[in-house]
């Protein structure tokens, strides 16, 4: 049979992501392996008027990432399960990059990850950082779907 040693929760810091929580954890807690919870932290963009002020933007930065670790620690402090890590990387990269880079580096043998379930136009307009790491994931990969769409029938 096949075992997890690692499942991977990125998460964005809002509740909906949130809901991947309870699945990844029951998971682990079956096959008695670590779950990671992983952030992107994302300070706002390096603006012109930044470009000229590098000591507050360098500040900025350095808050986004505490927010990013207060947030993943918390988090873990109220989570049932003993074998949590928390990582987090910057947003150099592209959220979806970030993921799976860990994944692939790190031995992430699943990543379990929310999807708006958004279609169409929204999706173009949004993007889906799911969908992409659906595609590039070197391991197994559960996306919970937060919300429920009307489907046409025989679909």
């Amino acid at each position: 049979m096949f075992q997890f040693k690692k499942v991977l929760v990125p998460l964005d810091g809002s509740e909906f992501a949130e809901t991947a929580l309870e699945p990844a954890l029951a998971i682990a807690e079956a096959m008695g392996c670590e779950v990671v919870l992983f952030r992107v932290a994302q300070p706002i963009p390096r603006t012109r008027a930044l470009r000229e002020m590098p000591d507050v933007y360098n500040e900025v930065v350095a808050a986004a990432y505490r927010e990013t670790e207060d947030y993943l620690n918390n988090l873990r402090t109220q989570l049932p399960y003993p074998k949590i890590s928390v990582e987090y990387r910057p947003a150099a990269e592209g959220v979806a990059r970030q993921i799976l880079d860990y994944a692939a580096q790190d031995g992430v043998d699943l990543i379990v990850i929310s999807s708006h379930g958004r279609s169409g136009i929204a999706r173009w307009t949004y993007g889906s950082v799911a969908e992409k790491v659906l595609q590039g994931a070197c391991c197994a990969t559960l996306i919970m779907r937060g919300e429920q769409h009307d489907q046409q029938p025989g679909m």
